[in-house]
């Protein structure tokens, strides 16, 4: 890799985070149904089912964009490439 600037070959590539996309999704009519059978039994245990049975949440999935920048050692001259 060459640096269009100076034309040094002394030139690191690293991976930058551009921007990150969090998609999240409910628990719906069964999750719902789940945590109120929940509840109804945690009342009639006193709490002690809260130890083993645990409360329906929901998901979230996570995108990760990236880019690759270049880095010239001898200017600091940095690009992107593709």
């Amino acid at each position: 890799m060459v640096c269009p600037k100076c034309g040094g070959d002394n030139v690191t590539i690293q991976m930058e985070q551009v921007s990150t996309k969090t998609k999240k999704s409910g628990v719906g009519f069964g999750g719902h149904m789940n945590n109120l059978a929940r509840g109804m039994t945690a009342v009639c245990t006193l709490g002690v089912s809260n130890l083993v049975w645990k409360k329906s949440t929901g998901t979230e999935k996570s995108k990760v964009q990236n880019r690759k920048i270049c880095l010239c050692q001898n200017c600091g001259n940095s690009w992107e490439i593709e």
